[in-house]
């Protein structure tokens, strides 16, 4: 494994609780393809919520495992020379099962955390007909690791 790659659980989790966006990668029956969501990390469950229809619905459907992908700390490195400039950046690559939040209490926990990530707060009225409409995604990590790109820690 590469140096700058860490098995570091807290490392990750302070990577995945800052990131903004998730980098969702699925497979269909028309191949590999990635969405970016917006997600909230609960100890190794990561929550994010979708539409009940459509190509991210039905690959998520089937139950095969996706991969993910987070960074933070984005800084491009400038140079003199072409091979000199570059990034540094904090990241996280891994993989999970996903699978469809059923009970409401729990769906309603994930869409909490969620708000709570990029609201500061999870004291939102919810619109029953819009939440009804809404699938809650949990993706019990199975594997994931930390990359430090220009960083130490």
């Amino acid at each position: 494994m590469r140096t700058s790659v860490r098995r570091d659980p807290a490392l990750v989790t302070d990577i995945l609780d800052r990131a903004e966006v998730l980098h969702l990668a699925l497979v269909d029956e028309d191949g590999p393809y990635c969405v970016a969501v917006n997600f909230a990390l609960e100890g190794r469950t990561i929550f994010f919520h979708s539409g009940k229809e459509g190509r991210k619905a039905r690959a998520l459907g089937t139950g095969a495992p996706v991969a993910f992908a987070a960074e933070v700390d984005l800084e491009i490195k400038r140079g003199e020379r072409a091979c000199q400039w570059g990034w540094r950046f904090r990241s996280v690559q891994g993989r999970g099962t996903p699978r469809l939040v059923e009970e409401p209490g729990e769906k309603r926990r994930g869409l909490g955390l969620i708000m709570r990530k990029y609201a500061g707060s999870d004291d939102f009225p919810y619109d029953e007909k819009i939440l009804a409409q809404t699938a809650v995604v949990a993706v019990d990590i199975e594997d994931a690791t930390a990359r430090l790109k220009g960083y130490e820690r």
